[in-house]
């Protein structure tokens, strides 16, 4: 597996090999060796996935203290438009925001630190999204901001959203817990 920096510190691109035949493809996305040996948190303790359709946007999802995590994404069919925003106060690249294209042929996966918020936009007709993370969902811990607030060039800008995220506050009006 190779890592590669983003341009937002702790958030790398990780790319594992990609067996391919007339069969299909094989890819190994999480090896906690390998992980520990680049450096990265290996204690996932939940995963799931979603199914999206067409312009479907998610988030910019985050939970805050003490249940924040560590993410570790990828998009295992189709196609995603994938984002990240830094909200550690102390960080030099505060409120930036980085993308990436997750593609289930490159087979590649974002590895996200706590303190960022994450989402997507789907760019093929369906998508499968893959996310690991360090700790468990805690509802009272869940918070967003607005995916249209970060300066973001989104693919479409006439998504469709989840009534909860259509109510997501303005990054400009979010007091950041993250150290």
């Amino acid at each position: 597996m190779e890592i590669c920096k983003t341009p937002l510190s702790g958030c790398v691109e990780l790319l594992p090999n990609v067996l391919k035949d007339a069969r299909g493809r094989f890819v190994k996305i999480y090896h906690q060796e390998v992980f520990t040996s680049l450096g990265l948190d290996t204690n996932f303790t939940e995963e799931y996935y979603s199914v999206s359709a067409m312009n479907t946007i998610r988030g910019l999802h985050f939970q805050v203290p003490p249940h924040d995590h560590v993410k570790c994404v990828t998009c295992v069919y189709g196609k995603i438009f994938d984002v990240v925003v830094d909200l550690r106060k102390s960080s030099p690249t505060y409120k930036q925001a980085f993308s990436i294209t997750l593609d289930a042929d490159k087979g590649n996966i974002l590895y996200i630190p706590k303190g960022f918020a994450h989402g997507f936009q789907v760019l093929s007709e369906t998508a499968v999204f893959l996310n690991k993370t360090t700790t468990v969902y805690h509802p009272e811990s869940e918070s967003g901001i607005s995916w249209n607030s970060c300066g973001i060039k989104w693919p479409n800008t006439n998504p469709m959203l989840s009534e909860k995220d259509k109510q997501l506050i303005h990054l400009d009006n979010f007091n950041t817990p993250f150290e």
